[in-house]
């Protein structure tokens, strides 16, 4: 089976300094990031698949492709 990957995503109120607040996994620690660019939400943000992010419901799963 061939699952989307997709990056976990904050929602945080308005008025906010990125346009994405994205999770990162580095070195065996999370760390939320701020970004405007899609390009380095993909490159930095931790992937995961849509099943693997019901661990982190705190979080909004977004798949690569639906990055607006």
């Amino acid at each position: 089976m061939n699952e989307k990957l997709g990056v976990l995503l904050v929602d945080a109120p308005e008025p906010r300094h990125a346009k994405y607040n994205y999770l990162e996994y580095s070195d065996g620690t999370h760390s939320i990031f701020m970004a405007d660019a899609k390009e380095t939400v993909r490159a930095e943000a931790m992937l995961c698949t849509q099943e693997e992010a019901k661990k982190y419901p705190q979080f909004r799963w977004v798949a690569l492709d639906d990055l607006s």
